[in-house]
């Protein structure tokens, strides 16, 4: 497992902004580059985060338990 601080600030981030290009326009990144931070950190986890249905990324049940770890760092 290699995830590092940034993704899951990106993370944190594209989960209280509602989308990537939200998130990116916060941390004053490309929508590209979030949306591969989070593509990486899913494979890094192994887990699917987002549902990518419509515009929007609805985050699924383990993105909420990640999220909820991530408040407590």
């Amino acid at each position: 497992m290699n995830v590092n601080q940034e993704q899951l600030i990106i993370f944190k981030t594209v989960i209280e902004c509602g989308s990537f290009s939200a998130a990116a326009r916060q941390l004053g990144k490309v929508p590209s580059a979030v949306s591969m931070s989070i593509a990486n950190l899913e494979i890094d986890l192994n887990l699917n985060l987002f549902q990518r249905i419509g515009r929007e990324p609805v985050p699924t049940a383990q993105a909420l338990t990640l999220y909820d770890k991530t408040e407590q760092l």
